[in-house]
């Protein structure tokens, strides 16, 4: 090749300098690779093997309708979980209890990490086939060197992100649409909110009881069956009431 190129490029020079045209056949050549680059281009965006169109959603499971073609959750496919476990901070660990799920045909739509005290809380959320239980879940969880703390069921609200959740629900607490104790209960899900006259000194969370000041007087209670409120949560809560605490005084304008 590199020899085909220098007698070509011989050959040329010799009839550019022989011929009085020489400077003619260049501007037509240089027009020619121009016209075919233009046309390459064409074909390229133009042409059959050209994508039509985009769609919006990549579904996940498409075979299973997880999620359907216009980005919807498909209520009858969903088998969800929520597992909580305490993964050891070390290399590969989080990748062994996500193999370990994957074995069992369990697909992972979503994940929160829960800083504790002594360690970080993982939870997942996952999509399984209807033959895999909780214990064949919390099992494999366990076998894969994580320490079960917690499993149950999911239900579809569960997939909504949960900082964007609260995002939201401080915006219908600023609109008026919503008063605190509809605000915590949608941020938490199952769980129950009760209010008490009495006043507490400060706002406390112990297990599956949260204890919050209600802004217009009181003590708000919020509770859930076996799952546990993490300091995660908790914070999350602290910070609706305070939203509500500063809109009753007036000084939150817009959001």
């Amino acid at each position: 090749m590199l020899f085909l190129a220098v007698g070509t490029a011989g050959l040329f020079t010799e009839v550019l300098e022989r011929r009085h045209y020489g400077w003619s056949l260049l501007i037509v050549l240089g027009a020619a690779l121009l016209a075919a680059s233009v046309l390459q281009w064409w074909w390229r965006a133009h042409g059959p093997g050209r994508l039509r169109s985009v769609t919006p959603f990549v579904a996940v499971r498409p075979a299973d309708g997880l999620e359907t073609a216009g980005g919807e959750w498909d209520d009858v496919a969903l088998n969800l979980w929520r597992i909580r476990a305490i993964v050891r901070d070390r290399p590969g660990s989080l990748a062994a209890v996500c193999e370990a799920l994957a074995a069992l045909g369990a697909n992972i739509v979503g994940l929160q990490v829960h800083p504790l005290a002594d360690g970080v809380l993982d939870e997942f959320l996952v999509d399984v086939p209807p033959e895999v239980s909780g214990d064949a879940l919390a099992a494999a969880v366990s076998a894969a060197g994580a320490d079960v703390s917690n499993i149950d069921r999911a239900v579809r609200d569960d997939l909504t992100d949960a900082p964007a959740r609260a995002l939201t629900l401080a915006a219908r607490l600023a609109a008026g649409d919503a008063g605190l104790t509809i605000a915590l209960h949608d941020l938490f899900g199952q769980c129950s909110v009760t209010w008490d006259p009495r006043e507490q000194v400060e706002a406390s969370c112990v297990g599956t009881m949260m204890t919050l000041l209600d802004p217009g007087g009181g003590t708000l209670r919020v509770s859930r069956e076996e799952l546990d409120f993490t300091p995660t949560e908790f914070a999350r809560a602290r910070a609706l009431v305070g939203l509500c605490a500063e809109l009753r005084r007036g000084r939150v304008l817009d959001l």
